[in-house]
């Protein structure tokens, strides 16, 4: 049984306790997600790569996985739309795994999103999600942007995770244009499809259709499906001879999958 490990506060101190062994991240056909929690206790350095704020946040941290219960993070690099991506080592085992922090500016004293994007050893398969809350521990929030290496800051993140790296599966079962009487030009659009995960949980999806010569969304619909067919139809007036159909789904712990195809349309 996999449960929430609770955050204790005294003083000011954050502290994570350790997960219990019941708890560990499953694989495989096991690799149903499971609570993740991490406490990331961070200063600020120059930064050695291109920033668009200058900084670098570094520090140690702590989770509630058995598989790294603590060990060092350091930044690697910021993208211009104030992105972070972090790597983290375990000790003792040297494990790691990646993450984005979105915004990076947030752990100051914010909240945003985080994603584990890849890993390494046993955390290879390492993927997950969530959000992240952050206060100041030094310095003062008058001190952004002009003052950032005099900030220290504890961001605790929750979210789920698992051994899980494998992209959800989607496959389109119809894709079927007629053209209608009326109104002119008009066609109806009728689309079967059906997204799974490798862990059995829930899949959000996105359709979208789009007029190749105007590049207008005729159509959009998102949602979530644990496997059952989604079978949208519409009624539209594209420009040109064919739609453009996109289907993007992901898992609940970040995996991605895009299905793309060309809908050519008859005339006649």
């Amino acid at each position: 049984m996999r449960r929430w490990i609770p955050i204790a506060v005294a003083a000011g101190v954050f502290t994570l306790a350790p997960l219990s062994a019941g708890g560990a991240l499953g694989r495989g056909s096991d690799a149903a997600p499971a609570p993740f929690q991490l406490q990331f206790v961070g200063h600020t350095i120059l930064a050695s790569y291109p920033s668009p704020s200058g900084a670098a946040h570094v520090g140690t941290f702590t989770t509630n996985s058995a598989l790294c219960p603590s060990g060092s993070g350091q930044d690697i690099a910021e993208t211009e739309l104030g992105i972070g991506t972090r790597l983290f080592t375990c000790d003792g085992s040297g494990a790691t795994f990646t993450a984005t922090i979105d915004p990076h500016i947030g752990e100051y004293t914010g909240s945003g999103s985080w994603q584990i994007t890849a890993g390494t050893g046993a955390l290879a398969e390492l993927r997950g999600e969530g959000s992240f809350s952050s206060v100041l521990t030094s310095g003062d929030p008058s001190d952004i942007p002009g003052n950032l290496l005099a900030l220290a800051f504890v961001s605790t993140w929750s979210g789920t995770a698992a051994l899980d790296a494998t992209p959800p599966s989607v496959t389109l079962s119809k894709d079927a244009a007629v053209r209608l009487r009326r109104p002119a030009g008009a066609y109806r659009l009728s689309v079967a499809f059906s997204a799974s995960s490798a862990g059995g949980g829930p899949v959000s999806y996105t359709f979208t259709i789009i007029d190749p010569v105007t590049l207008d969304t005729l159509a959009r619909k998102s949602g979530s499906t644990t496997g059952g067919t989604v079978a949208p139809t519409y009624t539209m007036k594209p420009r040109g001879r064919s739609l453009r159909l996109e289907i993007d789904v992901s898992d609940e712990v970040g995996n991605t999958t895009t299905l793309k195809r060309t809908i050519a349309l008859k005339r006649s």
